[in-house]
């Protein structure tokens, strides 16, 4: 085929440059995966052997079109196109040795982390109530962006709390260790000192990777910063395809100078500007593009259209949440009933405390829904289960792992002869794998030490058929185990995991189909398998088809793009979030309130066609129904071929005393309560991804249906429906509910 064929004239220049450094500054919806994958196809038409070329992007969702579509063009194969952690995750198996690693090191989910961490709050003997896992996990994932090591990160601890958390992240490495494990971070963080301390290696992977392609360059962080350039340092052969005014992860370390300053950076770069828009039209595009020029820390660019025509923007105004959702209610249900499809349409929310109203009106409305969150299907009971045998067939030093399965299914082995085990394993220094071997030195009673053995005989005998495709193994894991046989009395929950169960082994089978190098190496497959799960994101299984609407966070909505979008609760606070622990208005900090600008527009620009914006006159916070003012974005968007739609209704002449008259009323100190929402951002992993509808299991009650949730975390209450037992009403915090 024709690479340069029905590219427009800035695209074309970017695909036909070869050497030297470039930066694409892509505007939204400009065509610029089509661009790298192009530039892909041209430099392998240019004799550039396809093993030289690195295009790194940051879902494997993004990762695998892309490799689709340079297939499509008939490519020999070869190119690195991945994810920078997968990459990391990569590089590590193969430097294993140099970077004091095992190669067949286990990837922590979050929650493995978060068990991990409260491991590590115990062990430093602190309060659990005042060092909250979660929280210091973000602390942690920050110094490890940063590239700071636990001992940096005491070294420059100053205060009583700074401290105690460099306590935590000390022991928290040692644990991570002993378990011969790795988070997310640390790819980064390892690959990045093998980079700083072995120039050898260093060398090496820039004479492996001769060109290299960075999409959402804006998206990185430092550590990301450091991995491309100590590659690309040597022949400068870098390209940077992004966008300024689409950065939107500074909360979890990107760094948007690292866009704004390639140029510094190379100052011999060319800069090529994609401008021309194929996704919005028009009165889209001039809304949001009137949006971002209040930011200052952006590249200028001017986004268009060919597109003729288009709605204007609608701006809504409704009294309260309940009249907010049942008015998107309305109009989806028109959408559909006028010839429209349920999957054109998305609602955005800034977080995700605000789906909970919208998913009632919806149920009610009869509209399918479902709420785009990949990750859930990995952290079902039965899946978690599952790979955790995998897990530890392929790292025997996986004490979460052996924890998680070593009475799964119930086999009588329990928490006092855990515990023993668990002792032996601490003063020997040895796993607890290792434990269950020398099962004689743990003064158990003779029927604990039978059943311990027999699980060990079992792990050790699943472990001698690691050499063959991924789907055997996991099919024979899931028959030996006695998983599929313990799937329970319930039919109906059975038959639910047992579907999952097969989804599984697909996702085994497709691996196993996969033209990858890695599938091809039968002896570690399944460790390739297990880390290709781990890197797995929010939105690598979203496709956006099924017939339902999709509910997301303006954050998952990022590389997404729908017919029809709704972005709800623009208001003070919300759009643009403010957290009430905020030592000023976030209004007042420039930087902050750019990225949440930023954020609304990346919203925004998802639109094809219609695009609605609602904003509630009160909200309930905390059982309370507060004023809500109205966000500045809403007047930022200016007024050109926007609706305003006014749904309020009059308020008492009383409800108006001591306050400011007008549309929208504003109380300082009722603000401060939305820290109900933001606390809602910090509901612990395991609950994260409950609504509606949800399969749970309860130790006492069995499994069951969650129907009803109210109040945010943390007094959180979900009215479950148990199939044994009626309807009863748990205080979450409290319940240890499980999704199944």
């Amino acid at each position: 085929m024709d690479i340069l064929a029905d590219l427009n004239e800035p695209q074309r220049r970017a695909v036909a440059h070869t050497d030297g450094p470039l930066l694409v500054l892509a505007g939204a919806g400009s065509g610029k995966t089509r661009v790298i994958t192009r530039r892909v196809g041209y430099l392998i038409g240019a004799a550039v052997p396809p093993d030289n070329i690195l295009a790194i992007t940051f879902t494997n969702k993004a990762a695998q079109e892309m490799r689709q579509r340079v297939h499509a063009m008939d490519c020999p194969p070869g190119a690195t196109i991945c994810t920078f952690h997968s990459l990391c995750a990569r590089l590590l198996r193969e430097f294993a040795a140099e970077a004091n690693l095992s190669s067949n090191y286990t990837i922590y989910d979050r929650a493995d982390q978060l068990k991990i961490l409260k491991e590590a709050i115990g062990r430093a003997d602190l309060p659990a109530g005042t060092f909250v896992p979660s929280k210091v996990s973000a602390v942690i994932s920050g110094a490890k962006t940063e590239l700071n090591s636990a001992e940096q990160f005491a070294a420059e601890a100053a205060d009583f709390r700074s401290k105690n958390i460099a306590r935590i992240y000390r022991l928290y490495e040692q644990l991570l260790a002993s378990n011969n494990a790795l988070d997310f971070d640390d790819l980064l963080l390892r690959m990045a000192y093998l980079l700083r301390d072995r120039p050898d290696i260093r060398r090496i992977l820039s004479r492996r990777y001769r060109y290299i392609l960075i999409d959402e360059y804006q998206d990185t962080n430092r550590a990301q910063y450091i991995l491309a350039h100590g590659i690309a340092v040597d022949h400068e052969n870098i390209c940077a395809t992004g966008d300024p005014d689409q950065s939107i992860y500074t909360w979890r370390g990107a760094d948007i100078n690292n866009i704004l300053e390639f140029e510094t950076d190379y100052p011999n770069a060319t800069v090529i500007r994609l401008e021309e828009n194929y996704r919005s039209t028009k009165p889209i595009l001039t809304a949001a593009s009137h949006l971002i020029f209040h930011n200052k820390m952006r590249k200028e660019k001017a986004l268009w259209t060919r597109r003729v025509g288009g709605v204007d923007i609608h701006v809504a105004y409704c009294d309260d949440e309940h009249a907010e959702a049942d008015l998107l209610a309305r109009r989806i249900s028109a959408r559909g009933a006028s010839g429209g499809s349920y999957s054109e349409v998305a609602v955005f929310y800034r977080i995700n405390a605000l789906s909970r109203v919208l998913e009632e009106a919806l149920i009610r409305a009869s509209i399918p829904y479902r709420i785009a969150r990949g990750v859930e299907f990995y952290n079902r009971k039965v899946v978690k289960d599952v790979l955790a045998y995998l897990k530890l067939l392929v790292n025997p030093q996986d004490d979460l792992s052996c924890l998680r399965i070593i009475n799964t299914p119930a086999r009588g082995i329990g928490s006092t002869t855990i515990k023993r085990l668990r002792d032996l394993a601490a003063a020997k220094e040895i796993s607890l794998l290792e434990a269950s071997r020398r099962v004689q030195e743990a003064n158990l009673s003779t029927a604990a030490t039978k059943k311990v053995s027999a699980f060990r005989e079992l792990i050790d005998s699943l472990g001698s058929g690691l050499t063959g495709p991924v789907r055997d193994v996991m099919e024979s894991v899931v028959k030996r185990t006695g998983l599929q046989e313990a799937l329970g009395e319930d039919k109906e929950q059975a038959r639910q995991d047992l579907a999952n169960i097969d989804e599984l082994i697909s996702t085994a089978a497709e691996f196993d189909e996969a033209p990858q190098d890695e599938s091809a190496d039968r002896p570690t497959a399944i460790g390739h398998y297990l880390h290709k799960v781990s890197l797995v994101s929010d939105v690598d299984h979203f496709n956006g088809t099924g017939g339902a609407v999709t509910l997301m966070t303006l954050h998952a909505a990022k590389g997404l793009e729908f017919p029809a979008v709704f972005i709800v609760g623009c208001e003070s606070g919300l759009l643009p979030f403010e957290r009430p622990d905020t030592p000023q208005p976030l209004y007042k900090g420039t930087e902050k309130l750019e990225e949440e600008r930023r954020l609304a527009f990346v919203g925004m620009t998802r639109a094809m066609d219609e695009l609605t914006l609602t904003c509630a006159k009160s909200r309930m916070i905390r059982g309370r129904s507060l004023p809500q003012a109205a966000s500045q974005f809403l007047t930022e968007i200016g007024t050109e071929s926007v609706t305003v739609e006014d749904f309020t209704t009059a308020r008492p002449v009383a409800a108006l005393h001591g306050r400011r008259k007008g549309r929208y009323y504003e109380d300082v100190e009722q603000r401060r309560l939305i820290e109900a929402m933001a606390d809602a951002a910090e509901v612990p992993p395991q609950y994260e991804y409950l609504k509606v509808g949800s399969k749970v299991y309860h130790a006492t009650f069995g499994s069951g249906r969650v129907v009803q949730i109210s109040q945010p975390w943390p007094v959180t209450r979900a009215k479950v429906e148990f199939h044994q037992c009626g309807t009863k009403t748990l205080l979450l915090r409290l319940a240890k509910l499980e999704l199944i």
